[in-house]
């Protein structure tokens, strides 16, 4: 998008769209996807591995529905990045970033997602994340992920909402 001097801010321009306002929390991506009108309904493109920023061979893909006003738990992974694109309702995502390396730590984001403002958020390792539905009815979204969840050892973290050791943005 060209910024006030006429170039080119390479920071809010992303592959699929463009975002006024780039994300905050150092590695996090918005990846702004768009619909499609057709002749009978509408069409969006949720993953692309030649898009800006997709660095993943995807290993596995969830898709999440929360109940009208569900709330995840805050959650994060040491190595896994998460894919996260809304597909129905208003769901509001809660990022905090507490690695103590990351020039943002501490910082907090919240972002709005759904049919509606089809977004793909790509959340890196370390980074808190918790999601809302803030419809009044279900929501969802799907995860595409860069590993395959180990029942055995998960690479999950987690802190439920409200606890005095999060941020209380969700």
């Amino acid at each position: 998008m060209p910024n006030s001097a006429g170039t080119q801010d390479s920071q809010s321009v992303l592959q699929g769209g463009r975002r006024a306002v780039p994300p905050k929390i150092a590695g996090v991506q918005i990846l702004e996807l768009g619909n499609v009108l057709t002749r009978s309904g509408w069409m969006t493109e949720l993953f692309r591995k030649d898009w800006d920023g997709v660095k993943i061979s995807p290993q596995q893909i969830n898709w999440v529905e929360l109940s009208p006003n569900g709330v995840t738990d805050w959650h994060r992974h040491a190595s896994q990045t998460d894919h996260l694109i809304g597909v129905g309702g208003v769901i509001k995502l809660a990022l905090w970033d507490e690695r103590a390396a990351s020039p943002t730590h501490q910082e907090t984001e919240v972002i709005r997602m759904g049919a509606l403002r089809p977004i793909m958020v790509i959340v890196p390792p370390g980074v808190w994340h918790a999601l809302r539905n803030e419809s009044g009815q279900p929501a969802g979204y799907i995860n595409v992920i860069d590993q395959l969840y180990d029942y055995q050892r998960p690479d999950n973290w987690r802190l439920t909402p409200g606890m005095s050791e999060i941020p209380d943005i969700l």
